[in-house]
Order: C-alpha cells, then structure tokens, then sequence
C-alpha cells in the first residue's frame, strides 16, 4: 500500500513539473504573440491576444517565483505518512471542487483547510508539491485559460508555501501538540489571506484597469472572517489527523462541508441582490447622464432663445443696437475677475440679468423710445417705468427670477439716488452692481443720435471719478483690472461694425 502512494506521488511529482515548465514556455510564447497582436495584420480574435503585456510579465513574474520555491522546497519533502499527506492533498481537492464562485471572480472554498493542515504537519516542502497538484486536479475538466490555470497555480503556491513557512517560524512541530499551534495557525492563515487578495487583485487590475485596492476591497476583503474560522478548523484537522491518522481526517470532513453547503444558500440568496443593485446602479448613472445631457442642451437653448429675444429688442431700440450683447460680455469679465465662479448660478443670473436688463422697454411707447431731443418730465417717468416692467415680467420664471433681481436693480446707483426704488449699498444685488459700471463704459464708448462716443480712456476717469458714489468702489477696482481687456474688445468691435458699414 505504502508503495502505491509513494509511485503515485513520484509520478505527481514528475508530472507537475513537466507541466510548470509547458507552460511558463508557453507564457513566454503568449507574451510574443501578445506583442505581436498590435499589429494592424492581426486578425484573430482568440482572448488571449487582448490580455495587455503588464498582464503577462505579471503572471510570468508570479509563475517564475512559484516554480523557484517549488524546485527549491520539493526536494526536502521526506515522503514520511504519505498515506495521511496524500488523502489531505485528496481531500483539498474535493473542497476545491465544491468551492462556491462568488460575484463573477471571487472563489471561495474549504481547500485551504486542508492546504493549512498540510503546511504544518509536511512543511513548506509538503506545501509546494500539495498545492499545484491541488489546483490542477480542481480546474481538471474546466474551460478556464491556460494562462488564468497557470497563474492560479503558482498564486496558490507562493501563498501556500509562505504560509507554511511562517507556522514553523513559530512553532516547532516536533514538540507535542499545545494551544500555541491555534495562534501561530492564525498567524499563518492571515499571512495566506493577506497574500491571496492583492496577488489575485493586482492581476484583475491588470486585466481591467481598476484600482487593485477597490478590486481588493470589492471581491475579497469581506472574506476574511472566513479565513480565520479556516485556520481554527485546519488545526482541528490536525489535531485528528495527529490522534486518529486518516480515519481522523475522514471524520472531519462532514464540517467544511456543511459550511461549504451553508455558505451556498448565502450566496445564493444575496448574489441575485447584489446583481440587481449593480444594473439599478449602472441604470441611475446612465440616466444621471442623460440628465446631465438634456439639462446642458435645455440650458444652451435658454441661451440662444434669450439672445434672440435680446436682438428683437435692439431691432426695435435702433440707437442702442448691440448693447445688451456687449454689456453682457463686458459683466463677465468683471465678474470672472472678482472671482465668481464661472457656469455657477449667480454667474448665469447676472448673464442673463445683462442681456434682458432692458426688457422692460417694451412697454415704453415707440414714441418716447425714439424720440430725437430731451424727454419731457412726464415722458422721462414713463421710460423709469421699464425696471419695474423687466422685472414684473422675469420674476415668475423659475430660470430667470434671479435675473430679474438684477434687471429690476439696474437703474440704481451704490449711493442710493438711483431709481426706481434708490437701494443703496450692498442692498443692491452685486450683479447690478457689476452691469451699472459695465454698461455706464459701453454707453460712453458708443455712438448715439445725441452724441459722438468718447475714447475708452475717457470713460475709464469718468467711472473712477464716480467710485463710491454712483459705483461700488470694489466693482470699479475690478474693471480697472481688466481695463485693457474691454479696451481692446471695444475696438474690434467698433473695427467689425465699421467692415459692415463699408
């Protein structure tokens, strides 16, 4: 009988690392051909010409250290109770076998039981030969890529091995069975968790381009309480391994099975839940983003709508042709310059307050509003009517009740002798603040029936000589700071309208 086990297990032996060295020559392989995959001559679609090349070198890499332990380890195996070391190997098998996969990546089983019970009766030497075998004996029959075997193998190994050798670092297992065996047991099955998730998590984010630690934490980083009851039943394995031999093994596998079988229906139960949450999940941010989109589209359609309306009304008020559309850009830059943060909704508010400051002279008769010479008193109280009208007309509207605030404020002066109701201060909103000295340069700087336009240099003393009367001094030093800039757009504009004129 004896012999038996020690043929087969030269023969696992030998057979194992025929297959290590197959396939880290075939890694090597797969590593040119993914080379040559970038190719625009190549055509095929086998998956393993889209794995990425850090992916390779990552397996190479993790393949080359698990074939160097199990060639440095294997040979010190002693081959002593190879009855009991072949039915642990057996039996991490069949708990391989039943494993539960968990979410798509996450696999989670009792092999590691019986990996542990092995790592401290045989040693490292015992866990390099037991672990590949277990892994190749498991995916036996699967369709899983020669590649992903591969990397299992010598992740399982590498984990397997550390572990082992951290128990016998502690715990000399020649001396008597004793309580110290638990806490070195759960040193060592943390040491195998702590490896197992971010070899395996590193790999997928090679593979997908997520951060290994959210893979980590998503796929692995729930299992560990689970790790540590498997520590607790590994040296309970040994402990009836140590007693009964293998008839003490053989009894002990009905718990890591009723766990495997409890484990299951949990799985089964949440894993439906989970799945849902995620398509519910992905179903709120795609329409998060239609929502994004239609709110951008509904807001540059307001825009367009706005300046059309905006150009009907200069149409009708033909001295002051293009005003509302260059006040609006001259508010901006003194707003962008007193750090108001661009697209926010003070920011549209007093964009839109500019453009529709004048709104309100539709209800001013044609009469008044394209009267050559002075405006009687009478007239001249009928056209301070419009910021009342503008007003009146902006406030219901969800969108520009904030622009109505400024529209209904534009007329008023930081001294409080403005119209129509002589606010004073900050009770002014500060995007009227902002239009009054705007719109008191463009109006200096443009031509009128009445008047030719003054130079820019002219307006720029006539407002700094108003600060703090008719202007918000901090407005005016932040027109001064962009002087130049309005300066300059002023004359390409004049240099446009006078191209169309010729």
């Amino acid at each position: 009988m004896f012999q038996w086990y020690h043929l087969t297990m030269i023969k696992s032996v030998s057979r194992l690392a025929r297959v290590l060295v197959s396939d880290l020559g075939e890694v090597v392989v797969g590593m040119l051909h993914a080379e040559q995959a970038q190719q625009p001559s190549r055509t095929t679609d086998d998956p393993v010409d889209h794995v990425g090349w850090r992916v390779w070198a990552y397996i190479a890499l993790v393949t080359v250290a698990a074939a160097g332990c199990f060639l440095y380890l294997a040979p010190d195996f002693s081959g002593t109770d190879l009855q009991g070391f072949v039915t642990l190997t057996i039996l991490a098998v069949v708990f391989e076998r039943v494993g539960i996969r968990i979410y798509g990546a996450t696999h989670v089983s009792a092999g590691v039981v019986a990996l542990l019970a092995i790592s401290i009766v045989y040693g490292a030497s015992g866990a390099a030969i037991a672990a590949p075998v277990v892994v190749l004996a498991a995916t036996a029959f699967t369709r899983s890529r020669w590649y992903v075997r591969l990397f299992d193998i010598s992740s399982y190994t590498l984990v397997n091995v550390t572990a082992a050798l951290v128990f016998h670092a502690l715990i000399d297992v020649e001396a008597e069975l004793s309580g110290w065996w638990v806490p070195a047991a759960m040193v060592a099955i943390v040491v195998n968790y702590a490896m197992n998730g971010p070899l395996v998590g590193i790999a997928v984010s090679l593979s997908t381009g997520e951060p290994w630690l959210d893979v980590w934490r998503e796929k692995y980083q729930w299992i560990f309480p689970y790790y540590i009851v498997f520590g607790l039943l590994g040296v309970a394995l040994v402990a009836a391994h140590v007693a009964l031999g293998v008839p003490g093994i053989m009894a002990f596998v009905a718990p890591p099975l009723m766990m495997r079988f409890a484990l299951h229906q949990y799985v089964t139960k949440t894993e439906q839940t989970v799945l849902e949450l995620k398509q519910k999940n992905a179903d709120l941010e795609a329409a998060n983003h239609d929502i994004t989109q239609m709110a951008h589209q509904l807001t540059e359609a307001y825009s367009g709508t706005l300046e059309a309306l905006v150009l009907a009304l200069d149409a009708r008020d033909r001295e002051t042709k293009g005003h509302s559309l260059r006040v609006s850009s001259y508010v901006q830059a003194i707003a962008r310059e007193l750090g108001l943060e661009e697209e926010s909704q003070q920011w549209l508010d007093i964009q839109r307050g500019a453009l529709l400051h004048d709104v309100g002279k539709i209800g001013v008769s044609d009469y008044i509003l394209h009267k050559p010479g002075p405006l009687t008193p009478g007239e001249w109280d009928d056209m301070k009517r419009h910021p009342h009208i503008g007003y009146a007309m902006l406030k219901e509207i969800s969108f520009l009740s904030g622009a109505a605030d400024i529209v209904h404020a534009h007329h008023e002066r930081f001294d409080g002798k403005g119209y129509p109701r002589g606010l004073m201060g900050d009770e002014m909103p500060l995007g009227a603040r902002i239009f009054a000295v705007a719109d008191t340069f463009d109006a200096m700087t443009s031509d009128r029936p009445y008047r030719k336009a003054v130079p820019p240099q002219v307006a720029w003393q006539e407002i700094l000589s108003h600060s703090g009367t008719q202007f918000d001094p901090r407005v005016v030093q932040a027109f001064l700071a962009v002087y130049d800039e309005l300066a300059q757009e002023k004359q390409a504009i004049d240099g446009e309208e006078k191209l169309r004129a010729a």
